[in-house]
């Protein structure tokens, strides 16, 4: 077994909540065993079979996602839906799953908890309901699924296949294995969760909570490759998507996120983006169910700084030599397809999707689509920038592209090295010497800071955004120039400063609040993170420090009300549920809880450490 095929494995093992459809289906791999609960009310007659955060339709089920363990041994949910509010809270007995339901609101008729199993992605295995017990057959055995209340048997349940279905008239437990009652199953849920702990009002092990739960509730099982692997979403990845998706720099974040506790999760969500590569030898922006690409264009090269870090942190050569060559591959399809001159831009290739899909007509060789190529999907910055339908560019030195790229060559020449990859080391270094020097072209005296320019015109952009930061990142800007920046555009209240930051234009310009306006007047902790990075290479400790306080600041509103971690926020008043095309529950806003941790000592990260 190779290496990487042994760090699968271990992973997929265990009960856990590795069904993206519902939050509320546990599944023990490898055997794909399934148990999932559900709700039948009796006022309207419907039920609740599949639970999730974030759905926004009529009568929708409101979710908050509790603490949970990378691992599965404890996790809680609160699910209220139809005036009905149960707690649920799972934990292991060994090889054993115990379910702990605690209802705190009801219907005058008390609801049903209906109990169903199964052997989930057409993986062999029976089920049978003899009285009060399910017992199935599958690969790992027998197993037996039992409750602690009698059994109701109602005919009309929304359930395919047998099931258990009990009164919610007061706490019940579910326990596989052998039955077990209630005051057992709460004793072992109790133990498991004082063992995981809680951050209580302590502001740090809030930032440790936010960083495990994000990674550990998006962490599923995608069977279409049978391969455990992070996704930014839950939501996202069902409907449209059709069962999962990998957005590429969310990936390698979520392979940061990850390493904070699991060296093995961290590997997988950077080798599976990592082989997704098409043949032009590019990461997508997206892969997804459907079997979509996106064959026009990829997202911002953040993939070496990750895994260079990874290595550092870990020491894993194996590692380095899985993802070396698809980052080569990578990084050269970016000199080659979307360098006008001697910087890049971003861009959108046309090609004819062999299964069309909706999500591509606004995109393929298209303005829209080039924008997505920098990670900032339509943002005002690009509004004056024309696409060049005969380069399939945009008409701009993108500043943030070409800064992460810079990076991105300067990472993969210090991989290329700890390989002894001579040529491919000289190769990288040679191109960041070449793009480091033109982007003294993005350097606006007049105004002090970088900012994209137009290759049309010759003219900077007309709007900024806080991607004109990210030179710092790649070494570009270092001294007079970054104290400048920090100085006047930064830091002050009518440029990227205030109390909810960084919003992603300076306060002065135009904002959009509408509906469905994605980036204006809103923070991104991305955005966060790589400016941070950046002021710490240019030694601007006390803008790094004012900015790990702000995301601090930004981040906990959000979790201590409603125990959300955002895709992105207001940077009006630092709230995010006012947009419904805001996540609440997706894996970067943790991002800026990592920040804080890294700025307190928590995390080591990016201090030049480490094995390289």
């Amino acid at each position: 077994m190779t290496h990487y095929a042994t760090v699968q494995a271990s992973l997929a093992r265990g009960w856990n909540t590795w069904d993206t459809r519902s939050v509320l289906t546990q599944v023990r791999l490898p055997d794909a065993l399934g148990l999932s609960l559900g709700l039948k009310e009796y006022y309207r007659g419907t039920s609740l079979r599949t639970v999730q955060i974030g759905r926004r339709t009529d009568g929708a089920e409101t979710v908050t996602l509790g603490r949970h363990a990378y691992d599965g041994r404890y996790t809680e949910t609160i699910v209220s839906w139809a005036g009905i509010t149960i707690r649920v809270q799972t934990a292991h007995a060994g090889d054993d799953l115990v379910v702990l339901v605690t209802p705190t609101a009801n219907q005058p008729k008390s609801a049903l908890l209906t109990v169903a199993a199964g052997y989930l992605w057409n993986r062999p295995g029976t089920v049978s309901r003899e009285g009060g017990r399910l017992t199935t057959e599958g690969p790992g055995g027998t197993v037996t699924i039992h409750g602690t209340a009698a059994h109701v048997d109602d005919p009309y349940a929304d359930i395919d296949g047998p099931y258990l279905a009990m009164e919610l008239t007061g706490a019940l437990g579910i326990s596989t294995g052998r039955a077990r009652d209630l005051p057992e199953i709460a004793r072992i849920v109790a133990r498991a969760s004082a063992a995981l702990g809680e951050a209580g009002a302590d502001p740090l092990a809030q930032h440790r909570e936010i960083v495990r739960d994000a990674i550990s509730w998006n962490t599923i099982f995608e069977p279409a490759k049978s391969r455990v692997v992070t996704t930014v979403s839950r939501l996202w990845n069902v409907g449209k998507r059709g069962g999962y998706a990998l957005f590429c720099w969310d990936a390698f974040f979520n392979a940061l996120l990850a390493a904070v506790s699991s060296r093995e999760l961290a590997y997988v969500n950077t080798i599976e983006m990592l082989r997704a590569l098409t043949p032009e030898g590019f990461v997508p922006n997206v892969e997804q169910g459907t079997g979509r690409k996106t064959y026009d264009g990829s997202q911002p090269p953040v993939g070496s700084l990750v895994v260079l870090e990874l290595y550092r942190r870990f020491g894993d050569r194996w590692f380095l030599e899985e993802t070396f060559a698809p980052l080569l591959a990578w990084n050269r399809w970016w000199w080659r397809v979307r360098r006008d001159g001697d910087l890049l831009c971003a861009g959108s290739t046309y090609f004819d999707p062999e299964f069309p899909s909706p999500q591509d007509i606004p995109r393929i060789h298209q303005h829209f689509g080039a924008t997505c190529e920098t990670g900032w999907d339509g943002h005002p910055v690009f509004d004056d920038v024309p696409f060049d339908t005969s380069k399939s560019l945009l008409a701009a030195h993108d500043v943030g592209l070409n800064s992460l790229y810079a990076a991105d060559c300067e990472a993969l020449a210090a991989i290329a090295d700890v390989l002894g990859v001579r040529e491919a080391a000289s190769e990288l270094r040679e191109r960041h010497a070449t793009v480091t020097a033109s982007m003294e072209s993005l350097w606006d005296e007049s105004s002090g800071i970088y900012r994209s320019r137009r290759t049309d015109t010759g003219l900077h952009t007309e709007r900024l955004s806080t991607m004109s930061f990210y030179p710092l990142l790649a070494g570009v800007g270092l001294g007079e120039r970054a104290a400048r920046m920090v100085s006047d555009h930064l830091l002050t209240e009518d440029g990227f400063g205030g109390e909810w930051i960084l919003p992603s234009s300076p306060r002065h310009e135009p904002v959009d609040l509408s509906d469905g306006s994605y980036w204006s007047g809103r923070a991104w902790p991305p955005v966060n993170f790589l400016v941070y990075l950046g002021l710490l290479r240019a030694g601007e400790r006390g803008a790094a420090e004012w900015l790990a306080e702000g995301s601090s600041r930004l981040v906990l509103k959000e979790w201590n009300q409603h125990r959300h971690v955002h895709e992105n926020y207001s940077s009006i008043h630092g709230g995010a549920c006012d947009k419904p095309n805001s996540e609440p529950f997706q894996t970067w806003g943790a991002l800026l809880s990592l920040i804080v941790l890294m700025e307190r000592g928590e995390i080591d990260f990016f201090t030049k450490g480490g094995a390289a």
